[in-house]
């Protein structure tokens, strides 16, 4: 995992409330660091295991409660906690770029926080810079963040857009994401080939047209 900047992440979470984009989740995000709650979290996961029928005193189920709660926590859900936000370092923009930049194939991993089962994907981000630039790895970086928890497409599009207009310091920003969603693949209708493409526009991505048109076609 990248550095982290705790106090930036709590900036952009309380952006997010402002606009009803934050999770539905408690406070108990704040205890995933203790020793003693992890361990809590272990043995609730292995008596559900146990009530569901699997005998998880056999060696191969044995450690498969820890192994799951250090993945939801330390690698699934990990953007779920604001202090894991990463660092996204800048620089002045010396050369006067205002020309639409352009990050596509942004890998997504995500969970559909309707069955827990993953969402894969790609997005394709674009801004106009101003007065900064950022590292082109720290946009990759804000995507999996956000798509490190249970997520609905539409709200991890939109909080990526929100997020990256702060930290980028304008409003010209276009975010989209196309994912096959295997709730759809192993279960319901069971249909592998179903992909959903979901965008999100401000400020001239939004109002110009050849612009819009112009990052469909990138």
């Amino acid at each position: 995992m990248s550095s982290k900047d705790p106090i930036l992440g709590h900036q952009i979470q309380q952006l997010l409330i402002k606009h009803n984009l934050e999770n539905p989740t408690n406070s108990n995000v704040s205890n995933w660091q203790d020793e003693n709650y992890r361990n809590k979290l272990i043995q609730q996961y292995g008596e559900f295991l146990n009530n569901l029928g699997l005998d998880i005193t056999n060696p191969s189920i044995a450690k498969t409660p820890s192994r799951v709660i250090n993945f939801l926590i330390n690698e699934s859900f990990y953007g779920l906690d604001y202090n894991n936000f990463p660092r996204i370092s800048s620089n002045e923009n010396i050369y006067k770029y205002t020309a639409p930049l352009y990050s596509n194939n942004i890998t997504v991993h995500s969970t559909c926080e309707h069955h827990l089962v993953s969402i894969i994907g790609e997005a394709k981000i674009a801004y106009i810079p101003k007065d900064n630039i950022v590292g082109l790895s720290k946009i990759n970086r804000v995507v999996d963040f956000f798509a490190k928890r249970p997520q609905v497409q539409e709200r991890l599009t939109r909080q990526i857009l929100v997020a990256l207009q702060m930290i980028l310091g304008t409003e010209d920003v276009a975010v989209s994401i196309e994912a096959k969603h295997n709730c759809i693949v192993v279960r319901g209708v069971k249909n592998f080939n179903t992909t959903n493409s979901t965008f999100a526009f401000g400020g001239e991505f939004l109002v110009n047209d050849g612009l819009k048109n112009t990052f469909f076609q990138n």
